[in-house]
């Protein structure tokens, strides 16, 4: 293999040159797909000519590909999610919020794979954050704390009363590759303490929200048509910008879920 890989910014991210995802993929070439977004967390192809079902093949190697019960698909694909924003539109797809994709179901996003079809000439970029690094950051006694606390994840606007809205995982997960620990929670979707109240929650899970996205662990990906851009939610965030309004936007996500919980 030829592929090269670029460090992105000083927290996370790589570019790899030098692979075209459009053909399939040996073994060995899934394998180091793997290592590298373990490495890096972020991971980004430029001039990819993907299809939908390549497009879902390539998620495959990271898990099982997700059927979201409350999004709609596109119609040939139920595995991709458009993610479309119109010249006209106000609001981004998903909302402002800094995530884990599909963090509300067990066992949880391992990876997603996003790609561009049509991006404004400015704006619209990714921030990412490193939740290697944020838990690192913390003192050994919230460490050691943190570690015996689980998080309640629930679909926005659901209750706890819907399976596919619901699940609970702990606050610090770790990788069982690396061996590496990374805080495991994201305002979107954590919504209490397992055992506690939100009112009793909301002190630690707001210092936590903070502090899980300081500058200095987060990195930004800038988009092109036919980049896929690949990530690992179980140790990573994403903040989408809402900064191109009047221009169109169009990508397609493929989630892949973890096949065991890790």
């Amino acid at each position: 293999m030829s592929w090269v890989a670029e460090q992105l910014t000083p927290a996370l991210g790589a570019v790899v040159h030098g692979v075209d995802l459009g053909q399939p993929v040996s073994d060995a070439e899934s394998a180091n797909l793997q290592e590298l977004l373990d490495n890096h967390l972020v991971l980004v192809f430029r001039d990819q000519k993907l299809t939908n079902a390549r497009h879902v093949e390539l998620g495959q190697i990271f898990g099982t590909p997700f059927l979201h019960p409350y999004l709609t698909a596109i119609d040939s694909h139920p595995e991709i999610l458009e993610v479309r924003k119109e010249p006209e539109d106000e609001a981004t797809f998903g909302g402002e919020f800094w995530h884990s994709d599909i963090s509300f179901r067990n066992p949880p996003a391992a990876a997603s794979l996003l790609y561009a079809h049509q991006v404004p000439p400015l704006g619209g970029d990714t921030i990412f954050a490193n939740q290697y690094l944020s838990l690192e950051a913390l003192s050994p006694a919230m460490r050691d704390m943190l570690r015996g606390l689980r998080g309640v994840h629930l679909y926005p606007g659901l209750t706890e009363d819907d399976p596919n809205a619901f699940a609970v995982h702990p606050i610090v997960r770790r990788n069982h590759r690396t061996g590496r620990e990374a805080l495991f929670l994201n305002g979107a979707f954590v919504r209490r303490f397992e055992g506690m109240t939100e009112d009793e929650s909301r002190s630690l899970l707001d210092f936590l929200f903070a502090h899980q996205v300081r500058p200095e662990f987060t990195g930004r990906v800038s988009w092109e048509p036919n980049q896929l851009t690949l990530w690992d939610n179980r140790a990573t965030l994403h903040y989408a910008m809402n900064d191109y309004t009047g221009f169109r936007r169009i990508l397609q996500r493929v989630t892949s879920m973890e096949v065991t919980n890790d």
